[in-house]
């Protein structure tokens, strides 16, 4: 209640044991059950996730032009082949691994916090700077941060522990 002893009637709710969302509302791909949602995007230029997909086929690409080079003098056909298929199919699989067969949402890392200065709503790296990323529920801060995540799973951090705060991004 506000220190005016008035309470905002009006004011809507604040829901903190809600699964991570879209800006949006939807949910993520790659909500899992425990309520953290795997994440692709881990490589960022400033502020901007790289596509996976696309990292996925420039690195093929690397790849295939090596391979060509030492086939262009036997097979000069395949390797011309082999350069323009590559990152097509690689690309390809990679966005069918991450949008259909093993969902994934992208995400970019927006700041950081202490552990012992998250509150609930904060939507969390739950590895570091990369991976999944959970939405915090409670904190307890004592010796150590004690942070319960939506889904029930938990995690106790030294109370100076960096965490990555991250947006969801579609």
């Amino acid at each position: 209640m506000p220190a005016d002893g008035q309470a905002d009637l009006f004011r809507e709710p604040v829901l903190t044991d809600t699964a991570p969302s879209l800006a949006d509302g939807r949910a993520p791909r790659g909500l899992t059950p425990g309520g953290w949602v795997r994440t692709t995007g881990w490589l960022q230029v400033g502020h901007h996730a790289v596509s996976s997909p696309l990292l996925a086929a420039t690195t093929s690409t690397l790849w295939a032009l090596v391979a060509a080079a030492a086939l262009v003098r036997t097979f000069p056909v395949l390797a011309g082949v082999l350069v323009l298929a590559t990152p097509v199919v690689c690309g390809g699989s990679w966005w069918l691994v991450t949008a259909r067969i093993k969902p994934a949402s992208p995400a970019r890392n927006t700041g950081t916090k202490h552990a012992d200065e998250l509150a609930a709503g904060d939507v969390v790296r739950l590895h570091g700077s990369i991976g999944p990323v959970g939405r915090v529920v409670a904190v307890t801060v004592g010796e150590r941060a004690e942070v319960v995540f939506h889904g029930g799973s938990h995690g106790s951090w030294d109370r100076g522990r960096t965490v990555h705060l991250a947006q969801l991004l579609g």
